[in-house]
């Protein structure tokens, strides 16, 4: 995605992000604000109805106290009858009061007249069943005054208004001559009449109805929870309030329901309608001057930018003179390029050199550069390693295969070591040394050295290193070694004829003199003691004389080698080691049944067995040592440790080296003259370990 796709991508992202919050923000606060307006306007039309209710009270209340307070009533509840009933009790007179029902108490509290209408408005006597509800222990006989009750009662045909006054004459004067009762239904006349007051419309629910909608079940029971008004949404287009009426008892006996149009709600979703249109159009705008502010002082810019870069990239010859218009951070970062290109420029010249020199040192050193891939199995051979064999570059294949297959066969398992090394040893560093085949037909020996890097987990990922072309090394070591072997044979038959001429002709000389004196001192009987004292002082001189010139014969040349054979001459030297050092030795050795050496490999062995034990007399201060031979395919193993104060390897070699010590290097060469390898393995406080490798074709079965 290019940077313009970008950043109009981001510019839109934020503008819709922006636009969306602001919308939602805004459509919660508009609704929110005209939810509540409406609710306090249908909370409102409740008190309303609930007024309009209380006026009808009120009203009735009115009627009932002028006729309460009538002579005429007066005089009838005192002498009941039927001119007061035929002249007053018409169905014209109920129905221009709008009255359903008229009741006459005495004041015991007996009912004297009770009138109600059909639906003609025909006076008719009042039901027993809704006289019944109206019983004189009800809150409307109260016998004090201005005690009068009015309220609403729940009659089988439907909730009825009821209102009492205590009967008088005009002047309000004299006893209470009994009660006068008034009321009317709340029927659908009334709900009409109600609605056309309000202006909206009005209905009664009666709560013991069992007919009730489920929404209104729920709303009852809000209502008798909280005792507030319910304001329910029934669509976009009508919402309902409810409020709970009461009876003359103060039972819940009727859920008021009013009707309303939402007005101020599509007032609202209108407002939202233009507020959308408002925030867009003003989003729309910032947005696309935004992208032209961006597009004019930042993304031409950055493409013109882009543009010389690109074409320094497809012509090495252009001009690197990379120029942005302005003072900002895109006219810095064009000559922040400018200069790095500068400094490229500068970097690759002074590489170039580099290589020139890297290539005349790595010929001139004979040594080359190669890079494996774990992972994909890559190789890379520097043309110089190639060099190093007689080759160009494009004669060898960059590949492990065509590389071992220059390997000399025998150093094949040697070159497949490499890789399997770099796998199983947790070192960094691996060094081999094999042979490959030179152009000219001849052998190079070469040594590789690699570095193993690895991943978090420990698995080596790649292996780089070098190859040094070693051979004139190889045919000097060669020359040392045969050297060294000649030396030491010299030096081993020096010690053989001189051991033999101290053993044969010194010692012998010595013994004779030895047996001379004694046989002298014995022809001398008569001798004072300081004589025979002399005498035995120098037989003793004699004998130890005779004792050190047989021992040192010895170490020169143990002859048990050419008796007894190296096992034993091995066992009875470290017997002897033993009884004059007092440390306890043990020998031992394993499947070495029937192996015969060379005199060569004896009298190497026998000397580093010698060369070791003498270092644990001299140096370890250990109660201990041990000497094991063992042979194991396809190696003989030579193993000589003891218990001592051990030592630092690496600074003990070089100590060694300084004060020119030779045992351990003595040692070492004379493994290698057999073949073999010589390994030391000490530390402070954990004693010391030599071993001794040798092939097994060194012994052979008698």
């Amino acid at each position: 995605m290019t940077l313009r796709a970008t950043t109009t991508g981001i510019i839109f992202i934020i503008f819709t992000t922006l636009f969306a919050l602001l919308y939602a923000v805004t459509h919660h606060n508009i609704l929110s604000s005209f939810q509540i307006l409406e609710r306090k306007q249908i909370a409102e039309s409740l008190g309303r109805a609930e007024n309009a209710l209380q006026g009808e009270l009120q009203g009735l209340d009115a009627v009932c106290e002028d006729w309460a307070a009538w002579d005429e009533t007066y005089a009838f509840i005192q002498q009941p009858s039927d001119d007061y009933v035929s002249s007053n009790i018409t169905g014209q007179a109920l129905a221009n009061l709008h009255l359903d029902m008229v009741l006459y108490y005495d004041e015991g509290g007996r009912l004297v007249l009770g009138k109600s209408h059909d639906a003609d408005w025909n006076i008719t006597d009042a039901r027993q069943r809704d006289v019944a509800r109206i019983s004189p222990d009800s809150p409307l006989f109260l016998r004090r005054e201005n005690s009068l009750r009015g309220g609403m009662i729940m009659l089988p045909d439907g909730p009825f208004l009821v209102v009492a006054q205590p009967i008088r004459t005009s002047e309000k004067g004299g006893p209470i001559g009994g009660t006068l009762v008034m009321g009317r239904y709340l029927d659908a006349h009334r709900e009409q009449a109600l609605s056309y007051q309000l202006r909206t419309s009005v209905r009664f629910y009666r709560l013991a109805d069992s007919g009730l909608p489920r929404q209104l079940e729920d709303v009852a029971a809000a209502l008798r929870r909280s005792g507030e008004y319910q304001i329910v949404p029934e669509n976009d287009d009508m919402i309902k309030g409810y409020a709970l009426i009461r009876d003359i008892y103060g039972e819940p006996g009727l859920i008021l329901e009013i009707e309303s149009d939402r007005d101020m709600h599509r007032q609202g979703l209108v407002t939202l309608r233009y507020n959308f249109i408002s925030l867009a159009a003003i989003g729309l705008t910032f947005g696309l001057g935004m992208h032209y502010l961006v597009e004019k002082r930042i993304l031409s810019r950055v493409t013109s930018l882009g543009a010389q870069i690109a074409a320094i990239r497809r012509d090495s010859q252009a001009s690197r003179d990379i120029r942005v218009a302005g003072s900002d951070e895109i006219t810095r970062l064009g000559t922040a390029i400018r200069e790095m290109l500068a400094e490229m420029e500068s970097a690759r010249e002074k590489l170039a050199e580099s290589e020139k020199r890297y290539e005349m040192a790595t010929r001139a050193a004979k040594v080359g550069v190669w890079d494996y891939d774990f992972t994909s199995g890559a190789l890379f051979l520097d043309p110089s390693l190639k060099t190093l064999l007689g080759y160009r570059d494009e004669d060898i294949e960059n590949s492990l295969e065509s590389w071992l297959n220059l390997v000399d066969p025998e150093d094949r398992a040697v070159a497949l070591e490499v890789t399997r090394d770099s796998h199983r040893e947790r070192s960094a560093e691996v060094i081999r040394e094999y042979r490959l085949r030179h152009k000219d037909g001849g052998t190079r020996w070469i040594m590789i050295r690699g570095l193993v890097q690895r991943d978090a987990s420990g698995t080596p990922v790649r292996f780089l290193g070098t190859g040094v072309d070693v051979t004139d090394l190889k045919l000097a070591e060669q020359s040392v070694r045969h050297l060294t072997r000649e030396i030491i044979t010299a030096q081993e038959y020096e010690r053989f004829r001189i051991a033999r001429e101290l053993h044969d002709n010194v010692a012998q000389d010595l013994s004779s003199l030895k047996i001379s004196c004694e046989a002298m001192f014995e022809s001398l009987p008569k001798a004072d003691s300081d004589l025979r004292e002399r005498f035995a002082e120098t037989s003793r001189i004699l004998q130890r004389a005779i004792t050190f010139i047989r021992e040192m014969a010895y170490a020169l040349r143990p002859s048990n080698l050419d008796h007894l054979g190296f096992l034993s001459t091995v066992e009875r030297f470290c017997a002897d080691f033993e009884e004059k050092t007092g440390i306890h030795t043990r020998f031992l050795h394993t499947g070495m049944e029937g192996v015969v050496f060379d005199a060569e490999t004896e009298i190497n062995l026998f000397r580093v067995v010698q060369e070791a034990l003498g270092n644990v007399r001299r140096h370890s201060g250990a109660t201990e040592a041990a000497v094991k031979i063992v042979e194991s395919h396809p190696h003989i193993i030579v193993r000589v440790e003891d218990n001592g104060v051990g030592f630092d390897v690496s600074s003990g070699l070089n100590t060694a080296m300084e004060e020119k010590r030779m045992g351990l290097g003595g040692m070492r060469e004379r493994i290698k003259l057999l073949g073999g390898a010589l390994r030391i393995l000490s530390a402070p406080g954990q004693g010391t370990r030599i071993v001794a490798e040798i092939p097994s074709v060194r012994g052979r079965t008698a």
